[in-house]
């Protein structure tokens, strides 16, 4: 498709290029009474050799050619070295190039001279121009229905919001997260933009190229190079310098569009999603803009603590011995990290709402124009489409782009049963159940090797092969082995002809209307067409193995939408469910996927108990029969307490499992257990956990903000655990090792052995007191400026009784003469020596720490 410049526009896209390239550039110029366009010489070699340039929007034949010709002829003669350009916004005839190579001047279409400067040429053809890439992409922008964002910062289209985003050139507003529920649009939304953005560019080179990239293929964690280099390898790319990126990218010329956070973090321990948002922030440190999208609630706090440490960590080069560096500094930075990090989370995170009602039944007649039958049979079904609501409401889910796209896949199936059900309202599970059904009723259609019930339940298994780390897509030869595997029996009656018959059942189920190809060049490949498919059909097989009184022994992560899926069922069904979990929950140490089905069932089971007014409670006990005995399980992402709806769950067992990503936030859990857990993501914050037991436990990034922990014993806890304090605010801590142990000692906790100075370390006076001793190691400093300056300010009191306490233990003494001064004493200087070069602290100075606890 050519460009659709003008005769202005033309010349000025050129001049872009060439100057962004290191070039002055002059133009229109006057040379013997001829005009030239443009004139561009090379920064880097004043005597290097100028390019005359003509700009044509026309196709350039001989007639065109000849007039260009006779202005080139005498520049030659006054310029004998000079390089001659016609750069063609259309093409050049055949006779013309070949004129043109005789006579040494150079023809170049506009898009041949882009790609002679940006070698991005792959790419941009990919997006734009040629292979399934780009017709998908021109497809999705001709019926595309704009979303909106619509949250705190407001309600307006989401295009026009992030084109202003992607102008605006403050380095705060850098990194924008998008997140939506599944379905919302949120990877169609960075298509657009990708495609929209990248024609911008192609015009417009001074604007920043779009690098679109799909974190669901990362199933490891990755740093910023890795990250980069994935993009150029997988679009034809290799050929670029990653030095040469990272140029571009503190240039400001590329923005990052990283779509799916939420599908590859599902794959991670905390640990490891922390390392990429570090290699994201390490980005944005240097420049990079960029849009993250993810369905909510895939951040935790302490992974977001994380997203902007990375940009000050250089200066953070020894803690309390920073030789040359003033620790208020430091600390000065910190704040901005944190001024930073509350930027990020609060204003830069937008929200994708739903297609309205007006919206969407726009999009389904733009679509079916020309099929009236059908366009009523579509939104029939969409407006029968609902989500029960806690409030006992409901909520229409037609304005999800998925459900429409997947309605209108299967649109010649609905015609035919155009009030399938009546009027009945449908909930998620029953239409996709509708969905999927009607998808392999088309397949079988299509071909009649495999009948729809083995279709899906080969799907089935395949959306288990894919739901495991590792495996983003099915390749060829893995895709035959889980044929053989699937159709072992049908296959054993074939022997002769078995390899044979695999290939045809290869044939038929790669072309399943579930399925797509992979956009990844490197890797020939298949995985399901939208996430949500492979959700759901995961969820009916958990589910289905649960109803068989069986349990699924392949461990895969469990996605929010898989249990909204679960949800939607009837009450029934979720009770029926969940007393088939009961009836074996006492044999759980032998069945290993009992926790991912607890996780599965438990919004919808939470709802059997919703009349109770301990709810969560009520479902374990009801659970475990009557008591609360949760160990030797592995859970994950569940809410068993909140700040508005607190849980009493004292006496709680899960010594022996593995929460991950669970919320106990202000539970009372006095005499809990969680003896030899493994806690990842785990927040505790402003619960009450008095003579909880966490002994030989591993602890990671568990929050204990706020958190009782008098009596709770944490002896032989793993010494290289990480817990998280206050991690919002700006005196937020991520304490690790001996620190973290410390803090659980000074909190009233009993621990292995520690060094005071790891314990008292988190008194809220230390600060304080490092702070004096530091200024005492320079000489004789003013009594006054140590009890009421610099960080005695916030509590002169304590830096007074300190003063008066070094005093007392011949820490300090009167400077000679002059008693508005201190000196430290020779066993002062030895204390503080030993304070800032080895972290050890004293008897005296643990002993006043210790005696002037808070209460």
């Amino acid at each position: 498709m050519p460009n659709e410049f003008t005769a202005e526009s033309l010349p000025a896209a050129i001049r872009l290029l060439f100057q962004l390239n290191n070039y002055d550039v002059e133009g229109p110029v006057q040379i013997s009474g001829a005009e030239v366009d443009l004139v561009a010489k090379p920064k880097s070699d004043p005597f290097g050799t100028p390019i005359y340039i003509e700009a044509t929007i026309e196709h350039v034949d001989n007639e065109k050619y000849g007039k260009d010709a006779g202005k080139f002829a005498l520049i030659r003669e006054i310029d004998p070295g000079a390089r001659r350009l016609i750069v063609s916004a259309r093409s050049f005839s055949l006779p013309v190039r070949e004129r043109a190579k005789d006579s040494r001047i150079e023809t170049l279409t506009y898009d041949e001279l882009f790609a002679k400067f940006e070698r991005f040429d792959p790419y941009i053809k990919s997006v734009l121009s040629t292979g399934p890439s780009a017709r998908q992409l021109r497809d999705l922008d001709a019926v595309y229905e704009e979303p909106s964002f619509f949250d705190k910062i407001g309600n307006e289209q989401a295009t026009n919001f992030l084109s202003e985003w992607r102008a605006t050139t403050a380095p705060e507003k850098r990194w924008l997260v998008i997140v939506g529920e599944y379905g919302t649009g949120k990877t169609a939304l960075t298509k657009i933009l990708q495609y929209r953005w990248t024609q911008e560019y192609q015009k417009n080179p001074s604007l920043p190229i779009p690098f679109r990239i799909e974190l669901r293929e990362f199933t490891r964690q990755f740093d910023a190079r890795g990250l980069l280099h994935h993009f150029l390898d997988h679009n034809g790319l290799g050929h670029v310098p990653l030095d040469f990126v990272f140029t571009l990218i503190r240039a400001g010329r590329i923005v990052l569009l990283l779509d799916g956070y939420d599908e590859m973090a599902q794959y991670m321990h905390a640990r490891e999603r922390r390392v990429c948002l570090e290699a994201l922030a390490q980005l944005a440190s240097d420049g990079a803009k960029g849009i993250l999208t993810s369905r909510p609630n895939y951040f935790s706090e302490a992974e977001e603590l994380q997203v902007f440490e990375i940009l000050y960590s250089s200066l953070n080069t020894g803690s309390l011995y920073l030789a040359g560096i003033d620790k208020d500094v430091v600390d000065r930075e910190k704040e901005l990290d944190q001024l930073l990090l509350s930027q990020f989370l609060e204003r830069y995170e937008r929200t994708l709402k739903d297609l309205s009602p007006e919206q969407t039944e726009s999009l389904v007649r733009r679509v079916l124009k020309d099929d009236n039958e059908g366009r009523d049979a579509v939104l029939n079904l969409l407006g029968r489409i609902q989500r029960s609501a806690e409030d006992a409401g409901a909520i229409s889910l037609s304005g999800k782009p998925v459900i429409i796209s997947y309605l209108l896949d299967v649109v010649e199936s609905l015609k035919e049963h155009p009030r399938d059900g009546g009027d009945a309202p449908l909930s998620e599970w029953a239409v996709y159940r509708l969905i999927v059904e009607q998808l392999m009723m088309r397949d079988f259609r299509r071909s009649h090797h495999v009948l729809p019930a083995k279709r899906r339940s080969f799907l089935r298994s395949l959306s288990v092969w894919l739901s495991k780390r590792d495996n983003p897509i099915i390749e060829e030869e893995e895709f035959q082995t889980l044929i053989r595997r699937e159709f072992k029996a049908e296959l054993r009656l074939m022997q002769s002809e078995r390899e044979e018959e695999v290939q045809k059942y290869y044939t038929d189920l790669r072309s399943s209307a579930t399925l797509t190809r992979s956009s990844d060049p490197t890797r020939a490949g298949f995985r399901f067409s939208h996430n949500s498919l492979r959700e759901f059909l995961l969820t009916e097989y958990l589910l289905d193995c649960l109803e068989k009184d069986e349990l699924a022994t392949e461990q895969v992560p469990v996605s929010d939408p898989m249990r909204v899926f679960t949800a939607s069922r009837d009450p029934e069904d979720i009770e029926r469910l969940f007393s088939k979990l009961t009836a074996r929950w006492a044999h759980r140490e032998n069945q290993p996927g009992i926790g991912q089905i607890l996780s599965l069932l438990w919004d919808g089971a939470l709802r059997l108990f919703a009349t109770s007014p301990e709810p969560v409670r009520e479902c374990l006990t009801s659970l475990a029969g009557g008591n609360l005995r949760m160990d030797a399980i592995s859970v994950s992402r569940l809410k068993l307490s909140s700040e508005t709806k607190p849980s009493t769950l004292n006496g709680i067992d899960f010594s022996s499992s593995t929460l991950s990503d669970i919320d106990f936030s202000a539970c009372v859990a006095a005499g809990s257990n969680f003896s030899s857990a493994i806690l990842e993501n785990t927040n505790f914050s402003n619960a009450s956990l008095l003579g909880a037991r966490f002994n030989d436990s591993l602890l990671i990034d568990v929050d204990f903000t706020g958190t009782i922990l008098v009596g709770a014993d944490f002896r032989g806890a793993d010494k290289s655990s990480t817990i998280l304090v206050d991690p919002t605010s700006t005196t937020s801590r991520r304490l690790e090792g001996l620190a973290s142990i410390g803090y659980l000692n000074f909190a009233g906790a009993t621990t292995d052995e520690v060094p005071s100075y790891y314990v008292f370390q988190h008194h809220p006076g230390f600060p304080i007191i490092e702070k004096i001793c530091r200024k005492l190691t320079e000489g004789a400093r003013q009594r006054r400026g140590l009890e009421q300056r610099g960080a005695a300010r916030q509590n002169p009191k304590f830096a007074s009784q300190f003063i008066k306490y070094l005093e007392n233990t011949g820490l300090v003494e009167p400077s000679k003469g002059r008693t508005e001064q201190v000196l430290a004493t020779e066993r002062g200087r030895e204390v503080f020596t030993l304070l800032f070069e080895r972290r050890e602290l004293s008897d005296e100075l643990a002993n006043f720490l210790r005696d002037n606890r808070p209460a």
